[in-house]
This record gives structure tokens, C-alpha cells and sequence, in this order.
């Protein structure tokens, strides 16, 4: 077994974090789009469907996403986001008051847009039109179909959100990582209380899931959630106090995630949001935000190596993909979030696809270089996140009834749009920064050390949702 030691390299900026943020961003827009209820999407409540081969309403890039983008977008932007709290880390969570900035801002956008429209959730795009229940203040429709009244107000920003309460759950484990093995306290009597307190949070919330669901066999559920995460955290503490077999836990980690995501008996199948829903991707969403914590915190300067074993043998990949690749057929499984599919094995083998394309992620940002993202796209993804709904809307309005209306144009539209606000929003911001370095050429020179984890670049932006 080859020990580990400290990474040496210098502090830099993690840019493939920045592209797969973007990039999932571009892939959840659509998928919002596809459920909009407008042509070339998804129509209705969501069920088994042919669509691929489906004369009448062919869905292309929606059977395309259901089959293969669904397994890993939604995990892997948890990834992103566990690295960039890794990157942005010091004693706690960083930009945690931007992102809940920007999910107020964005709950507030949805609500205004709500209340314009008819208020009415079966109102969407394909079917409002003309009738008489769906005429709102300025629309006659809603972007965000058959999901209550309450949900279109929240719609993207339950991501937000959910990063708010990850942040926080996992403060102390994320802390107790981040501390140096020779640093005071850091297998103290504190530092165990700490760990101990998430531990009891993070059951705690699980376990309230579990009997206000009503869900079958909840002692078992219980039985198998304590199991579950007490054997996390002693993982997480044992890959601290035994660094030459990092990689080996990271292993056991992605294991225990998988079969915790996958194998958990919460119900026969869910068809709806529903608490056994929220149970179902809470468990899983926070382990893929943990394991990014994790994989990416051994890349940082000052922490220990985690030395290749299983990628040393990377042809082996070709079967790992086959073995874990999602199903060609188009089955919704009650939801476009994530699937949970009726049998355990199935389930298992989508998350391990998942998980094992978040080892991979992880392993070439190592060994391979990723050019920067350029700022206006940065500030373009952000800007989509925030305000698809509304270009949504208004794309939908100004289309209606010609060829544009369509799942595929919108989506490249809202693309466009939210490309050229941020090449709009880039320009003066960099004449700003500008004017800033050229009145700081004109001070003292101060004395600049070395990052520990991070370079202030990274914490700025890899820190945000």
C-alpha cells in the first residue's frame, strides 16, 4: 500500500467545476421546459410513454434526456456543489448567505409570475389557451403544471434551499475534514461532540420523514438509516486518521451511498411528491453533496492524496459503464426529479452509474487540464437558473401558435437569451474590476501568502450554488 502524503501542489482554480455547473444548469432548464406542457415535451401527469417512437408527438432530446442526463445531472450538481464547499470552506460553509440571497430572489420572481397567471395547475401551455378557468391577470397558463400551488412559487429554488439545509447539516462533519490531523482539537473530545450533534440531526430529520410518511415497515427504515449513518461518519473519521487508505474509504463510501440511495425499502413505488419522495431524494442528494465534499477535499493543497487504485485500470470502465447504464426505454417512475424505480436492483444500478461518473469527474480533474469557463457564460448560467421560468413564459407568449412553440426552441432560446444578459452583465463588471487594479496600482504593495485550500478566486465562485 503506497502511503499517502500531503498534497504539494500549489493553490488553483478548479475550472471543471465551473463547466459542469453551467452544463447541468443548461440540462435541469430543459427538463423544465419538457414538463411545461407545451409541444415536444411531456404532456399531462407523467407515465410510461413510447415517445421515442411515437408518431404523433415524437420527444427526441426529452427520451434522450430521460434515458441517459437523468441518471447523473441532478447527483452530479450536488457533486459540484459538496467540491465547491470543499474549496470554499474555512471554519464554515462559504457564500452560504449568497445562495440563500439568490433563492429568495428567485421564490420571489416565481411568486410574482404566479400571481399574473391563472393560479390554476392545470393550466399549462397546450391546454389554457381559450379557456375560460385559465385567464390570469396577464397569463393564461403556467410553466410549472400539475404541481399544486405551492410548488410553481418554489419550482427551481428547492435546489437552493436544499444546498441551504446540506450546508448546514453537515457543518461539523465538513469542519471536522477540513481541520488538520495535527491541529488542536482535531480528535478531541469537541470535535467528536460536534460530529456526534449532525449525526443525531441528520437521523433525526430522516427519521421524522419516515413516521409523518407513513410509510411501510418505518422501524426497519429507522433500523437501516442509523446503520447507515453512523457507518458514514465512522468512514469519514477513519479516512482521517488512516490517510494511507483514502482512496480505499472513498471506495466504502460510494458504496454505502449507493445501496442507501438505491436499496432503502421506503415504498413499493412513488408516483407523486410526496413525503416517501422527499425521504427518497433527500438521502440520496445529500450523500452525492457529501461525497463531493469528500473526493474533492483530497485534491487541495495541505490535505492527504488519495492515490489512484481502481482507475490504474481504466479500460475496465467500458464494462463498469455497460453494467451501470440507464434503461433505452422512457419510464418516469412518477417524477422527473429522479426515478424510483419498483425494484432495488434497478435502483442500485442507476445510482451506481451515477456515482461511478462522479469518480470519474473527480479523477480527471486530476490528471487533465480544463481551460477556464468564460465569465459570461458564468453569469449567463446563473442568470438562466434564476429566470427561465419568466423567459420561459414570455418565449411561449411570443411563439405561440407558430413552429417556435416547441420544447427544443425554447430551450435553445432561453440559452441564447440568458448568454447574451450575461455577456451584457460581464462587460461592465470587468470595466469595473478594472478601474479597481488600476487605482490599487497606485498603493503599497501588500504581502500575499499562499492559500491553504483555495485560491480567493475559487472561493468566490466555487463557493456559490
Amino acid at each position: 500500500m503506497v502511503v499517502a502524503k500531503p498534497v504539494v501542489h500549489g493553490a488553483k482554480r478548479l475550472h471543471e467545476l465551473d463547466w459542469l455547473r453551467a452544463l447541468m444548469v443548461i440540462m435541469v432548464v430543459y427538463a423544465h421546459i419538457s414538463t411545461s406542457g407545451i409541444r415536444g415535451g411531456v404532456h399531462g401527469k407523467l407515465a410510461d410513454d413510447d415517445r421515442i417512437y411515437n408518431m404523433r408527438d415524437p420527444s427526441t432530446l426529452g427520451v434522450r434526456w430521460i434515458s441517459m442526463v437523468r441518471q447523473y445531472c441532478l447527483p452530479l450538481l450536488l457533486f459540484v456543489s459538496g467540491a465547491a464547499s470543499a474549496c470554499s470552506f474555512r471554519t464554515s460553509p462559504g457564500n452560504f448567505g449568497k445562495i440563500l440571497l439568490y433563492t429568495l430572489m428567485g421564490v420571489s420572481l416565481n411568486a410574482v409570475l404566479w400571481l399574473l397567471g391563472p393560479q390554476d395547475p392545470s393550466c399549462d401551455p397546450g391546454s389554457g389557451y381559450g379557456r375560460a378557468e385559465c385567464h390570469g391577470a396577464v397569463f393564461d397558463f403556467t410553466v410549472c403544471p400539475f404541481s399544486g400551488k405551492i410548488f410553481p412559487i418554489v419550482f427551481q429554488m428547492w435546489y437552493t434551499a436544499l444546498l441551504v439545509v446540506l450546508m448546514l447539516i453537515n457543518w461539523p462533519l465538513f469542519a471536522f475534514l477540513h481541520s488538520s490531523e495535527n491541529s488542536p482539537g482535531c480528535f478531541s473530545c469537541g470535535s467528536m461532540r460536534c460530529l456526534l450533534l449532525q449525526l443525531l440531526v441528520t437521523i433525526s430529520l430522516q427519521v421524522t420523514l419516515i413516521i409523518s410518511g407513513d410509510l411501510q415497515q418505518p422501524w426497519l427504515l429507522i433500523f437501516l438509516t442509523v446503520l447507515c449513518e453512523i457507518t458514514w461518519i465512522g468512514l469519514a473519521v477513519m479516512g482521517k486518521r488512516l490517510p494511507e487508505y483514502l482512496r480505499v474509504i472513498h471506495y466504502c463510501l460510494a458504496a454505502l451511498a449507493t445501496l442507501q440511495f438505491g436499496c432503502m425499502p421506503i415504498a413499493d413505488k412513488i408516483e407523486s411528491i410526496s413525503i416517501a419522495f422527499v425521504l427518497f431524494i433527500f438521502i440520496g442528494f445529500n450523500k452525492s453533496f457529501q461525497l463531493g465534499y469528500i473526493l474533492t477535499l483530497a485534491r487541495l493543497p495541505g490535505q492527504d492524496e488519495a492515490f489512484p487504485i481502481v482507475s490504474l485500470y481504466w479500460p475496465m470502465m467500458v464494462i463498469l459503464r455497460t453494467l451501470t447504464a440507464p434503461s433505452t426505454n422512457w419510464y418516469a417512475a412518477g417524477n422527473l426529479t429522479y426515478p424510483y424505480y419498483p425494484r432495488a436492483l434497478d435502483r442500485v444500478d442507476y445510482v451506481a452509474g451515477a456515482v461511478i461518473i462522479m469518480f470519474v469527474v473527480a479523477r480527471l480533474g486530476r490528471v487533465m487540464e480544463c481551460r477556464p469557463l468564460p465569465p459570461f457564460m458564468a453569469y449567463g448560467a446563473l442568470l438562466l437558473y434564476l429566470l427561465h421560468p419568466w423567459m420561459m413564459t414570455l418565449l411561449i407568449v411570443t411563439f405561440r401558435g407558430t413552429p417556435l412553440e416547441d420544447t427544443g426552441s425554447v430551450w435553445i432560446l432561453c440559452v441564447v437569451i440568458s448568454g447574451l444578459l450575461g455577456l451584457a452583465l460581464h462587460c461592465p463588471c470587468r470595466a469595473w474590476r478594472l478601474r479597481g487594479t488600476a487605482s490599487s496600482a497606485h498603493s503599497p504593495p501588500k504581502a500575499y501568502g499562499r492559500s491553504s485550500d483555495s485560491s480567493s478566486e475559487s472561493e468566490d465562485s466555487h463557493g456559490s450554488a
